[in-house]
């Protein structure tokens, strides 16, 4: 979580078999997505799943500017729940807590349902031109993984976002979008490790010369 150790893998693809490929066996924690499915076979070997509430947050925000009217202020009202629970694991660790209120926490659980039963029950036969309107995809994507976005809640172990990752694959993003991808997968192999080494070293003080 304090972002001190930097590890990058290359995979082929982010098929089901490659991406668990790519993560170390070893590894038996806790996994931050971004809501594909294709991590969740993992859960036979790790710990647990946080599905990344930035990119919650970003599905909200699409399907709240979708509308008519206020027809979507629903996505907006999880987007409100996600910030205030936030807000309150923060408080609850600066007391030196290791658990939330059960009062605060049931109270976030009923808005977060109340929410989503809103954006799954209007939107459900609402007409959309490639299949189920976003609103209900939404709506029935936030009661299915419930318990993996709000993971954070009720693991203090566990961040909210997965900013540290983002911005630790952003070089890689933008050489993608700049130069196009890496001719071979064992090219991207090879910066990858060298990348992980220097960010981890910078991430303790240490200079890529030193």
């Amino acid at each position: 979580p304090d972002g001190t150790l930097r590890w990058r893998a290359a995979i082929a693809s982010r098929r089901k078999g490659d991406v668990g490929g790519g993560i170390p066996a070893a590894f038996a924690g806790i996994l931050m997505t971004d809501g594909y499915s294709g991590y969740q076979h993992l859960l036979e070997r790790i710990a647990g799943i946080q599905q990344c509430c930035q990119h919650v947050i970003r599905r909200c925000r699409a399907v709240a500017g979708l509308g008519p009217g206020s027809l979507q202020s629903w996505a907006q009202d999880i987007i409100a729940v996600l910030r205030q629970a936030h807000a309150a694991v923060e408080d609850a660790r600066a007391r030196g807590d290791t658990a939330l209120d059960p009062k605060i926490l049931g109270d976030l659980r009923e808005r977060y349902d109340k929410a989503v039963t809103h954006g799954i029950i209007h939107n459900r036969l609402r007409d959309w031109h490639d299949g189920n309107h976003p609103g209900y995809a939404l709506g029935c994507w936030l009661r299915d993984y419930k318990e993996q976005v709000l993971l954070f809640t009720r693991n203090f172990a566990v961040d909210w976002t997965n900013n540290v990752s983002e911005r630790g694959a952003k070089a890689a993003k933008r050489h993608q979008a700049v130069s196009g991808y890496w001719h071979t997968l064992a090219t991207l192999a090879r910066w990858c490790r060298i990348r992980s080494y220097l960010d981890s070293a910078t991430a303790h003080g240490l200079t890529a010369l030193d």
